[in-house]
């Protein structure tokens, strides 16, 4: 029975991970190279905007169940279990970065003990566990799968989401041989009942084709959100009655696609297997998605020509620097991409997020209202909730020009356009 458990890495993944299994009665140590994020933990602060995660935080450490250090070894060499949840980022040439998984192994190989399990929830490319891991830890003499055990079992987690999703969503468990699969089924069970075996190689393959799939998706629908513009209809409209079809489900177009997740994983899938048929239409999607943000900005300079504005006298809004709505995480978010763009085309960028701190450079404004104050075109990148139920009516008056570039479709165009708008958006192609 597992009692004792670190995990190490306290971001998006790791801090609800570490707050859940303490959740359920476990001792749990946290480990990160971050003071910060120590400090504020052993305080029984949240850093993250997650819902239910700031309350049961404070309770697992007003109880002693969670803790927080930079040092992990002694940690480690104490505990029955360690879970590394960790980045793993692509280079530019697509291939996997292990730099911050060698690292948490290091460290995990220096506290090693007989009946260690050690979990590896980061993303990794086909083999990894059995090619890197293992091989790694076995330098200290152990053998895997009978001095200690070692399982993937791949994040599934969606910020704005992670309580409920480490607890219900199915989780795949893969362990380099039976014992290790079986022993990681035990601690993940502790926390959710809905677990799948499988071995190691297949779990890092699943993540993968899970986020390609997503990715696959968005682009099409992406793509057939540029052919409606040309077409001068409406591809949400289009979309939802093809949707009405049992054997359909097309996903919604948008701004671009950002995250930690979907803009690597098919990098990751790519780089693990070579030159295979059918690798082009990956790479193709990834281009179509990465393509959006562009798409926006190139609205904005057809918008200033059509209205006859001053590039270097406008002001533009971009409405959520977050890559997804009702999240404070900015990473690969297209809201930067559109940001940086707009800046380097010499434009006054103001933006405002009720919940991210990354601004891209533009100008932050404290509330809707200061961000709109006589704004000439304001862009909706992100789907806030708080968007949707803000009085446009009143926000219009505010504006010198009432133009919207709405990129997550956050209002109706013809509610938009009664309301004295004029409405451009992803897929809108409607005069």
């Amino acid at each position: 029975m597992y009692e004792k458990l670190v995990v190490v890495g306290l971001g998006y993944v790791g801090l609800p991970t570490a707050v859940v299994f303490a959740s359920k009665g476990l001792r749990v140590i946290g480990v990160d190279i971050d003071k910060q994020k120590v400090k504020a933990i052993n305080e029984g602060k949240c850093y993250i905007h997650e819902p239910g995660l700031d309350a049961l935080l404070k309770c697992v450490v007003s109880k002693g169940l969670l803790s927080a250090t930079t040092e992990g070894v002694e940690a480690i060499k104490e505990s029955d279990a360690t879970i590394i949840a960790v980045n793993t980022p692509v280079r530019n040439n697509g291939s996997a970065d292990l730099f911050q998984l060698m690292s948490a192994l290091k460290t995990v190989r220096r506290g090693l003990h007989k009946g260690l399990l050690v979990v590896i929830e980061s993303t990794l490319p086909p083999g990894t566990m059995m090619n890197v891991v293992k091989p790694f830890l076995e330098e200290t003499g152990l053998r895997s799968g009978a001095d200690f055990y070692i399982a993937h079992v791949p994040e599934r987690i969606a910020p704005g989401k992670a309580i409920e999703e480490l607890t219900n969503v199915p989780r795949i468990i893969g362990g380099i041989d039976p014992e290790s699969t079986r022993r990681a089924y035990e601690l993940y069970s502790r926390i959710n009942r809905e677990l799948y075996l499988t071995d190691a190689t297949t779990a890092e393959f699943v993540k993968l084709i899970e986020n390609t799939f997503r990715d696959l998706n968005i682009a099409y629908a992406n793509f057939l959100a540029l052919v409606a513009e040309k077409l001068g209809i409406d591809v949400y409209e289009a979309i939802r009655l093809a949707n009405t079809h049992l054997r359909v489900n097309i996903h919604i177009p948008g701004a671009g696609v950002g995250g930690p997740c979907l803009t690597k994983d098919p990098h990751l899938l790519l780089s693990s297997i070579g030159e295979v048929l059918g690798s082009e239409l990956i790479k193709i999607a990834r281009r179509i998605n990465d393509y959006m943000p562009i798409h926006i900005v190139n609205k904005v300079m057809d918008i200033i020509k059509r209205e006859g504005l001053g590039l270097y006298n406008i002001k533009v809004v971009v409405l959520g620097t977050a890559y997804k709505g009702d999240v404070d995480d900015t990473r690969e978010s297209p809201a930067g991409k559109i940001i940086k763009e707009l800046i380097n085309r010499g434009m006054y960028v103001v933006a405002y997020d009720p919940y991210a701190r990354e601004f891209f450079g533009a100008e932050k404004a404290n509330s809707v209202e200061d961000a709109l104050r006589d704004a000439d075109i304001v862009i909706i990148a992100t789907d806030h909730s708080l968007f949707r139920s803000l009085n446009w009516a009143k926000l219009g008056e505010l504006m010198r020009n009432r133009v919207i570039v709405d990129g997550r479709r956050v209002l109706e165009p013809s509610k938009a356009r009664k309301l004295g708008f004029k409405y451009y958006g992803v897929g809108y192609g409607k005069s």
